[in-house]
């Protein structure tokens, strides 16, 4: 049934509806409420001090306000007693709304009265109910009144929140006299009672209509799981296809000389845990399945130099490398640092392993010299941005991948590789840690390899919040370790939304630093509207120690790391999320010398100085990440919603995570004992997943 011909909808809102994804009846299975109204009577509002509540009743008065600044005031009745509720502006226009004798449903927070009525009800929204209509009768029945996303498309049309609840009821009554069963359940009986779930119907109904509070949270823990299992099989059937579609590269060739060479370049020890992911890596590439594993590790905890080790590793073997970063700033700062390191590593070994850049805006003539040597295999380890992966980039051989910060490689990008004939170990690295409940919904179909440890020769950075008031003290400071002969950061957020004033600000703030704060120090700034060479220079003089204060607006502007650096202030800090945070922190205490982060911050509400304590208490970038995942919830905690598998509509990751980790074990032994989804119990897995999942059916196929 079209939804236009819904009681309460029609042509526009039919429009407004599918607007937000909402075209038949059944899309409303989908459509979940964001929080609940307890229906009370007017005898029960004093019980609901300061709660928003629902009550029902009839119109018995309405009071007209006798001077300007008095509100008109209806008087509803039931059968416990009579209640105001006040309305001000608008007079005229708000008694229309109301008839004498009719019964309506009105909701509003509970505060106190005056006169004969001890609690009023201030207003938030209002619904008339038919008395001789058996479905506006029926919806008055449940105790609690869901109440649903308002969209601005829906808003447009004069829905409001109470209709929109009784246009969600009337579709599940169509629903329901169309298919008593409203809906086809979606998980096989044997996981329903393994699992200890109620059936789909029952839950779609209590979570929408709950007969009690607690069927809220039962219904969703269903819905929850129900979302987190068909999730899991996809990354189970992908884990499985990519392990065995195709043979993957088997580096064995012995690495005990390129081992020792390796740690004579490096110049320190490894910590415990790098040798262990070393070690997890290695194992993995002498395999011949494909390698498809995360690296996380905090901030300064050297993930880069284990990347560098496992591209060596398949350069050992006779094949070529690769490193595909997010930024051309990342590409150009990484490519300094393999560079440098594998000119060492050459000087040691006595081998000439080659390294190149690969990003856009090179000359012609360069561009097309470097494609030769890497299809010729003249070079071995090539540093890029998804350029690497682009029609007219040929390899000779390419058996490593490392894929760099915020790159999801999907199977879009594989899919380039493989039509190239390449099918190549990936290792892909985040510098976030990533809670585990995160990694396992958004690289769930990677192994995990984690370095929690970080080299024993640094001190923990101190990290203080502060104020605006306190500014002068902290540029005191500053300027004292600046006699001593260290280097600071000044940085101000820029974020996109408002990116044209924050830049404004960010300079307008440099020439007071540098006119006047920092007059007698030289202080120089960076941000993503200056060209790269001039970025590079400025970067190059503060290494140089030339510039001895840094303003830059963003984190990965800031790129190299200083050793000398031991101070960053981070202005407006409450502006960014905890995890940005800690990584902007981690571009200090890089040296010997104790460290300091000054977050200055204004306007704090407790939520704000609670997640910027956490930052002041702890260094330990899993903790913060776990904190932030908390505060900020999932679907910000990348800072970007565009990962649909994210946007889940009942699961809550902050709760769920033995729900998850039941959901996965189920997933994944069923993939285990059936890949293709054959067996019969299986049948409604197998059509759930091929009606939902089109991207995905073709895994069944090849695992």
């Amino acid at each position: 049934m079209d939804i236009k011909y819904l009681k309460g909808v029609g042509e526009k809102r039919a429009a407004a509806f599918k607007a937000i994804g909402i075209d038949r009846l059944e899309d409303f299975l989908n459509f979940i409420p964001r929080i609940y109204l307890k229906k009370v009577t007017i005898r029960e509002l004093r019980n609901y001090f300061g709660e928003n509540v629902v009550i029902y009743g009839k119109v018995v008065d309405v009071e007209y306000p006798q001077k300007k600044q008095q509100p008109l005031k209806i008087f509803l009745n039931d059968s416990t007693g009579t209640t105001e509720i006040p309305f001000f502006g608008k007079s005229e226009f708000r008694s229309k709304q109301f008839r004498l004798n009719d019964n309506y449903i009105f909701w509003g927070k509970v505060d106190e009265g005056f006169g004969f009525s001890k609690y009023k009800l201030n207003y938030r929204d209002h619904l008339k109910i038919d008395n001789l209509e058996k479905n506006d009768l029926d919806f008055m029945k449940f105790p609690y009144f869901p109440v649903y996303e308002l969209s601005g498309e829906l808003k447009k049309t004069w829905i409001r929140p109470l209709l929109l609840s009784k246009i969600v009821y009337n579709a599940f009554s169509s629903m329901l006299k169309e298919n008593p069963n409203l809906t086809d359940e979606t998980l096989p009986p044997y996981i329903i009672e393994g699992a200890n779930l109620p059936q789909k119907k029952e839950s779609i109904l209590r979570i929408n209509f709950p007969l009690k509070f607690e069927d809220v949270e039962e219904a969703r823990k269903r819905l929850a799981f129900e979302e987190l299992f068909y999730l899991q099989l996809i990354f189970a059937l992908k884990k499985r296809s990519i392990k065995n579609e195709v043979k993957g590269i088997s580096f064995t060739k012995d690495i005990t000389k390129l081992k020792s060479d390796f740690l004579k370049a490096c110049g320190f020890d490894l910590t415990k845990a790098q040798e262990k992911v070393i070690n997890e890596i290695h194992a993995d590439m002498k395999s011949e399945s494909v390698m498809n594993r995360l690296l996380q590790g905090d901030v300064g905890s050297g993930k880069t130099i284990v990347s560098i080790f496992a591209m060596l590793a398949a350069v050992h073997n006779g094949y070529q490398s690769a490193i595909m970063c997010p930024t051309e700033i990342l590409a150009e700062q990484h490519y300094s640092t393999i560079t440098a390191f594998v000119n060492k590593y050459n000087e040691i070994s006595g081998e000439n392993i080659k390294t190149t850049i690969l990003i856009g805006g090179q000359k012609k003539k360069l561009r097309e010299e470097l494609l030769q040597d890497i299809r010729l295999g003249n070079t071995n380890i090539i540093i890029g941005t998804h350029a690497l992966i682009q029609e007219k980039v040929e390899y000779k051989n390419l058996g490593f991948v490392v894929i760099d910060e915020q790159h999801k490689f999907g199977v879009m990008q594989r899919a380039k590789l493989k039509e190239k004939g390449l099918n190549p170990d990936v290792l892909v690295m985040t510098a976030t840690p990533i809670p585990r409940t995160l990694s396992l919904t958004y690289y769930g179909d990677l192994d995990v390899s984690i370095i929690d440890e970080l080299p024993g020769n640094r001190k923990p950075i101190k990290t203080f919040l502060r104020t605006d008031s306190d500014k002068q003290n902290i540029y005191k400071f500053v300027k004292e370790e600046i006699d001593k002969g260290r280097q600071a950061y000044i940085i101000y957020p820029l974020i996109e939304e408002s990116e044209k004033l924050d830049l404004k600000s960010a300079e307008e703030n440099y020439k007071i630093l540098k006119d006047r704060d920092f007059k007698e120090y030289n202080v120089g700034m960076i941000h993503g509207r200056i060209f790269s060479y001039e970025k590079d220079e400025v970067m190059q003089n503060f290494k140089d120690k030339k510039i001895n204060v840094l303003v830059s607006t963003t984190v990965i502007e800031v790129g190299i790391d200083i050793p000398n650096a031991t101070i960053m202030i981070i202005e407006e800090a409450q502006r960014f999320g905890l995890s940005q945070l800690h990584q902007l922190r981690g571009r200090v205490g890089r040296g010997a010398e104790q460290s300091f982060c000054v977050l200055i911050a204004k306007n704090l509400d407790d939520v704000s100085e609670k997640r910027l304590n956490t930052l002041c208490e702890t260094t330990d970038g899993f903790l913060i990440a776990e904190t932030d995942m908390e505060i900020r919830g999932p679907g910000e905690f990348f800072g970007t919603r565009q990962s649909g598998i994210l946007n889940f509509s009942c699961t809550d990751l902050n709760k769920d995570k033995q729900l998850l980790n039941r959901a996965r074990d189920i997933a994944f032994n069923l993939i285990a004992s059936d890949p293709q989804l054959r067996k019969p119990e299986n049948e409604i897995i197998k059509k759930f997943f091929s009606e939902n999942f089109k991207d995905a059916v073709y895994l069944m196929g090849v695992a």
